[in-house]
Formats: structure tokens, C-alpha cells, sequence
């Protein structure tokens, strides 16, 4: 992989102040557990890791020196963010909540690792852990589970489908993802449009998540230097991809080992 890129691989001696983990998923386990030894501060890139035994391991580490690089973790004020929808759920703005739903699609056609269960673990991996992550701040934990969902990129992992999660406080998520179908296909690498809905019987909010990756660097930035936190936490992440593979598990996908 290395090679293919025009990169190098060398032993890293000294001390850093920072390290970023952007490797395959299955990875991410031993090269945190490395990076925190080198480095004071340690950025893993999502879904946390592969396997839900491994991400709950990286939550556990080091939590105070470690983050996790999803963008909807850091909403920028620009937009309608997390706490914003926090606060309107606890202040009541919407009344009893219904439904969270949400839609994402993207002409980006997945490479042979997304569709691959044993690196990638599909596209609600890849991409719905963002959601399932901020569902978790909003709604707590997950209780229920149900899936459809198909693999047309001829992989092992679930290119398009929907998820429906229950969560202990009464509130409900459907995710639908259609991710580089043929149908969808462009030829460029850019996202179709696809946004949130939360529904309550006194208002509705809409959401169309920031996937600005230069603003989550800045606000990570400041989260360094302890001038404002994520709004999400490592357990709301390694929480998010324990959701997708119980998903998964009823929709009859099994989980590889860790």
C-alpha cells in the first residue's frame, strides 16, 4: 500500500506533539496503542476501528489525549450543530421527539477495501458511524436494532440499505444509505445532496451535516490548546460502530473477529 502511494515506511523515534492514524480500519488498535508512546496528542481517523471489542479498547487508552477525526464530532457554528439540537431536545422546542431520519447519498464509488468486511466494513462503517455517533450524543444508548441492506459493489460489506435504531430514551433513527451505486455514479468524487430531519409534533429542525474537514482541523486545534471540546466523546464513537454491527448481526452479517 505503501508503495503504491510514493510513501516510506520508517521506524519513528523521539517525541512528537501530535499524531494523526489514518490507516485501515483493522489497524487502528496497535498504531494508537504505538502512537500514544511518541506522541502527546493522538488523532484516529473514523470509524474508530473495524471491530467493536477494538474500538471500545482505543475509547478506554488514553481518553484525555486522543480524538477521533469525525467532522460532525466538531459542527461548526456556521451550521445548525449537535449541541444546538441538544439543547432543543432538553429545552423541549420539539415537543416529544418522532423520528431522527436520515439520508445519505454519494456518487463516490467505493474502492474494494470499503466493500470488504474484514478491512472496511461497508459503507454504514465508513460513513453512518458520523450519524450513529451524534445519535448517541442526543438519544443515549442504543437498545434495538434492525437492518436491510444489500451489497451491489459485488463486496462482503453493505454498500446500500437502511438501519432502524431504538434508543433508551425513547427516541428512534432511521439511516438510509446509498453509497456509489450505479444509479448514483457521476464520475466525480463529490457528494449528492443528503441532509437530517429531526421530527417532533411541535417542530421540525433540518440538518445538513458539515463535512467540512478544514474546520474540523481548527476546531481540533482549539481543543488542543483547551479552548473548547468535541461534542462527542471516544465512547460516543466506539458506541457508533457497536451500533452498526449489532445492525448488521440482524440483518444476518456477522462481525470478524478482533
Amino acid at each position: 500500500m505503501a508503495a503504491q502511494v510514493g510513501c516510506t515506511i520508517g521506524e519513528l523515534t523521539g517525541q512528537y506533539d501530535g499524531a494523526v492514524i489514518a490507516t485501515p480500519a483493522r489497524t487502528r488498535l496497535p498504531l494508537a496503542r504505538q502512537a500514544l508512546e511518541i506522541a502527546d496528542i493522538v488523532v484516529c481517523e473514523k470509524p474508530l476501528a473495524l471491530t467493536t471489542e477494538d474500538a471500545q479498547t482505543i475509547a478506554q487508552l488514553a481518553p484525555e489525549r486522543m480524538y477521533v477525526a469525525e467532522s460532525q464530532c466538531y459542527a461548526g457554528a456556521d451550521a445548525l450543530d449537535v449541541r444546538h439540537m441538544a439543547r432543543s431536545l432538553q429545552g423541549g422546542l420539539l415537543g416529544r421527539p418522532v423520528l431522527w431520519r436520515v439520508n445519505a447519498m454519494t456518487s463516490y464509488r467505493p474502492q474494494s477495501w470499503c466493500t470488504d468486511l474484514a478491512i472496511g466494513g461497508g459503507a454504514f462503517l465508513e460513513g453512518g458511524v458520523h450519524i450513529l455517533t451524534t445519535a448517541r450524543v442526543l438519544f443515549g444508548k442504543a437498545v434495538r436494532w434492525q437492518a436491510s441492506v444489500q451489497c451491489f459493489q459485488g463486496g462482503t460489506g453493505p454498500d446500500t440499505g437502511t438501519l432502524l435504531v431504538d434508543y433508551e430514551s425513547g427516541d428512534s433513527l432511521a439511516l438510509g444509505i446509498a453509497w456509489g451505486t450505479e444509479g448514483c455514479f457521476t464520475g466525480a468524487c463529490q457528494p449528492l445532496p443528503s441532509g437530517a430531519g429531526l421530527i417532533g409534533p411541535e417542530k421540525c429542525l433540518s440538518w445538513w451535516p458539515p463535512d467540512n474537514h478544514a474546520a474540523m482541523w481548527t476546531h481540533l486545534e482549539r481543543c488542543f490548546k483547551g479552548e473548547d471540546t468535541p461534542v462527542a466523546t471516544l465512547e460516543h464513537a466506539a458506541g457508533a460502530v457497536a451500533d452498526v454491527w449489532r445492525c448488521y448481526a440482524a440483518a444476518e452479517i456477522t462481525e470478524p473477529a478482533a
